[in-house]
């Protein structure tokens, strides 16, 4: 996503709160509107906007992201220079994941808030000196932090709450 959240300074501290801050924050966006929309909440929220994908979508995105960057955080953390999957696919395979997976909003809302939570307590118990580790990016040959690898987690969690935000706008219209 373009309109990125600049993360390079991010403490590991800062991640924590922001991990536990997004399911509140989805949980708020999809489960109530500020105004009588013309249309039901469940629809709003189900809707596509404009980058096709809706607001229930983009918040399972960012669960599936955390689960994968969770994931590799752990192998980081106890392996030397693990191969490490991808953590955001690419947009055909995104597209098909979602709509092979219609998930209702509390169903998102909770897988959502499990990987928020359980990627902050590892931050939360990694010693400081560990964050320096790295792992390799398979197919990519991109090697990546462990601190790099939490400050890409709460950048995909800050700009898909955006991209929720405006394809809820959108819906409403």
């Amino acid at each position: 996503m373009a309109d990125g959240l600049d993360v390079s300074r991010l403490s590991p501290g800062d991640a924590v709160a922001a991990l536990r801050s997004y399911p509140r924050r989805f949980r708020a966006l999809l489960t109530s509107l500020d105004d009588d929309s013309p249309a039901g909440l469940d629809d709003v929220v189900h809707r596509a906007g404009h980058d096709g994908l809706s607001a229930v979508d983009h918040a399972d995105h960012v669960a599936r992201s955390v689960a994968i960057l969770g994931e590799a955080l752990r192998q980081v953390l106890v392996q030397e220079e693990p191969s490490l999957l991808p953590a955001v696919a690419d947009d055909a395979a995104r597209e098909w994941q979602i709509a092979a997976q219609p998930s209702s909003v509390e169903a998102v809302l909770d897988f959502l808030s499990a990987e928020c939570n359980a990627l902050a307590d590892v931050v939360e118990h990694t010693p400081a000196d560990a964050w320096s580790r790295a792992g390799v990016v398979a197919g990519s040959g991109q090697q990546m932090t462990a601190l790099a690898i939490v400050r890409e987690a709460v950048s995909t969690g800050a700009n898909h709450l955006r991209a929720a935000e405006r394809a809820i706008e959108a819906a409403k219209r």
